[in-house]
């Protein structure tokens, strides 16, 4: 019988130079990276010589960091170079680690304290060590990178061929416009006209109509939406009589054409050319802090514009502190240098080219959805109840991120809706009837219910996060329904399930002596128990589970919640989102509406209408999925005061009607009606 020898392999450090300093050398680390090989010379003193299978660490000598690992996959085959001896190891499993450790955080703790050698040879405790402080410092995982590269690659593979061509095409139409913006920028023959201009105005023929236009609305599909506040903050603005002049920072509403042209080529022309011209993220992020200009995103989508591979696709700044803290968590302030940092870090972790244009722009999507979506998985605020108008997609963007931070794995989260009748029995555990007996007799028994199920698969799967959905929450008794488990909702009492055995935060709940009876007539009812603790069945709501509840609080019934129920939950307000109009409502789903910004003032001016004129406050406002019916009614790129007449008679006025019924008389209902239609059309001619 042939048999492979199977020994231990033995442990090393390789040390190599560091990248970029010896360009061309055997032992630069991207030469590693490319050959696949590592050479050392004859005169290496070692005991033991590294064989095939050998595990080796990687360090780096000037900058003295350990940067990854690999395993031999030769015994060394000699080589002559520069007419020296030398040994060729060739390498597998090539891993260089994502986040880097300095040699001074181990070497005390080492085995062998020579680590200034090229060749080290150390023990299989050093490299365990060395990997867990890697670990340990760092702020995400191995497990959490090989998590977002997983969730990074599902993403990607819903977008097929023919939408990545779209994107394609759209992301080099755009190039080619903002080239010939760019090209105007540096030889300082913008004008004013292309830069702050009205929509179908003759001298409007610049892409996009105008260059403020540009970087806010026609880029936005590809490049994100960058918010300026609102048109005056682009410090010069055309008002709408096309004679005169908005100048922000000389608080001057009326200026005229010479006035704005001074001021354009003496203080906003300068700026753009110096952001152009200025190549480095840390020029560019200085450049528009220091700047007076008010819409500091849209400063921002320019730098993007012209160092696309450099900045992600996001403006908010919210969003982007948020993956700055998830990816990072440096001591950074710049939004902008933020923004560099988390796009140069998520192109290493995900493998991305900085030429490619499509899977750029599919980075920042990923990004935006990951960390809009991280809301639900909040370890601190394990409870959530998201609540406001009806409309608003409360539903929708709960089961959309799900979906997504799930992975597509459906087993992971469970949605119900609860009713007024919805009890404990149905929720925790009780006995319900089961069909009929022979004699003809109702059949009851004990039967778990469906929130207890959901417990009981979060335990089987401590390493994933499980989630809970419950739709109108509102609408039953929560106290009445969790019973005596209510309190095992805060995260001090979850039951640990991460720690294997752990019967802390358990308890027994009103059936728990019925379920040790059966189980001890028939061991077939051990189905009924979350959990056994000496023989005894416990319950208890794992930590690795997240509650979600969503509500409209137009229902009267949100009083119902005491503060007991209120202070377990973190409450999030979904309102009317008008950037989702803006940006989705699309003439027969694809072009945008031409009047869509007037669209958009006419459905917040409604919503303030209904607010504070009719004295009904925010909750009987009208969500955007009500005003994006507008795509299906309209039948011409312009939205028409009969488009607006027949949105508001179909899905306004019915819902309108009712709200209205609680507060005014029967008479005065037709003409708060027709004062609301009236406010509805003002802004559409």
């Amino acid at each position: 019988m042939i048999t492979d020898n199977l020994s231990e392999p033995a442990y090393y450090i390789f040390g190599n130079k560091p990248q970029g300093q010896y360009e061309g050398s055997i032992w630069d680390t991207e030469k590693i990276l490319e050959t696949k090989a590592y050479y050392f010379t004859e005169n290496v003193r070692l005991v033991n010589r590294p064989k095939r299978g050998d595990v080796v660490v990687f360090k780096e000598f000037d900058n003295k960091i350990f940067w990854g690992e690999a395993v031999l996959d030769s015994d060394g085959e000699d080589l002559k170079h520069n007419e020296k001896n030398i040994k060729k190891f060739i390498l597998k499993d090539i891993k260089k680690w994502f986040y880097s450790l300095r040699t001074n955080r181990v070497q005390h703790q080492l085995s062998n304290q020579e680590t200034r050698n090229r060749i080290v040879s150390i023990t299989k405790k050093d490299y365990r060590l060395m990997k867990e402080e890697m670990e340990k410092s760092n702020v995400l995982s191995e497990s959490r990178q090989q998590q977002i590269k997983d969730l990074w690659n599902k993403f990607k593979a819903d977008f097929k061929n023919e939408e990545r061509n779209v994107i394609r095409n759209q992301s080099d139409t755009l190039r080619t416009d903002w080239m010939e913006y760019r090209a105007k920028i540096l030889a300082d023959d913008l004008t004013l006209d292309d830069y702050t201009n009205v929509k179908n105005n003759p001298t409007a023929g610049m892409p996009g109509s105008y260059l403020c236009n540009f970087l806010e609305r026609t880029t936005r599909g590809m490049l994100g939406s960058s918010k300026p506040g609102n048109a005056e903050n682009f410090e010069v603005k055309l008002n709408s009589d096309r004679i005169t002049y908005f100048i922000r920072s000389q608080k001057n509403p009326q200026a005229d054409r010479i006035t704005a042209e001074n001021y354009f080529v003496d203080q906003i022309r300068p700026l753009l050319k110096s952001l152009v011209e200025q190549q480095l993220p840390q020029t560019k992020s200085h450049l528009i802090r220091e700047s007076s200009y008010s819409a500091k995103q849209i400063l921002m989508k320019l730098a993007v514009l012209e160092n696309p591979s450099d900045f992600l696709f996001i403006y908010a700044e919210q969003v982007i502190n948020q993956l700055y803290d998830e990816f990072i968590r440096g001591e950074e302030e710049d939004v902008f240098l933020k923004s560099h940092q988390v796009c140069t870090l998520a192109k290493r972790l995900l493998d991305i080219g900085g030429e490619d244009s499509v899977e750029l722009i599919l980075l920042s999507r990923f990004l935006w959805k990951y960390a809009t979506s991280s809301v639900l998985a909040d370890k601190d605020n394990p409870n959530v109840i998201i609540y406001g108008p009806p409309g608003t997609g409360k539903t929708y963007s709960v089961i959309n991120s799900l979906d997504f931070v799930c992975q597509g794995d459906s087993s992971r989260y469970e949605l119900l809706q609860f009713h007024p009748s919805f009890t404990y029995e149905d929720f925790i555990e009780g006995i319900k009837p089961k069909g009929v007996s022979k004699d003809g007799n109702i059949r009851f028994e004990l039967v778990n219910g469906i929130f207890k199920n959901f417990c009981k698969r979060a335990l089987k799967n401590p390493t994933k996060s499980y989630y809970f959905v419950v739709d109108e929450i509102n609408r039953a008794n929560l106290s009445a329904v969790f019973g005596e488990t209510l309190s095992m909702l805060e995260k001090d009492y979850r039951h640990n399930v991460s720690v294997p055995g752990s019967t802390k935060n358990l308890i027994s709940t009103q059936y728990s002596t019925l379920i040790d009876n059966l189980i001890a007539e028939d061991e077939n009812y051990l189905e009924l128990s979350y959990f056994m603790d000496n023989g005894r069945s416990k319950f208890g709501i794992p930590n690795n589970l997240f509650f979600i509840g969503m509500m409209n609080d137009v229902d009267k019934s949100i009083d119902a919640f005491d503060l007991a129920l209120r202070r377990r939950f973190k409450w999030i307000r979904k309102d009317c989102n008008y950037e989702v109009i803006e940006e989705e409502a699309r003439f027969r789903g694809r072009d945008e509406f031409s009047n869509i910004a007037n669209y958009r003032r006419a459905c917040e001016h409604l919503n303030g209408y209904i607010s504070n004129d009719l004295g009904l406050g925010r909750s009987f406002e009208f969500g955007h999925s009500f005003f994006m019916k507008m795509s299906g009614i309209a039948n011409r790129r312009e939205i028409t005061t009969a488009n607006m007449d027949t949105l508001f008679d179909l899905y306004l006025r019915p819902t309108l009607r009712e709200y209205l019924r609680a507060v005014y008389a029967e008479a005065e209902l037709d003409s708060r009606l027709f004062d609301a239609q009236g406010i509805f059309k003002h802004f559409i001619k």
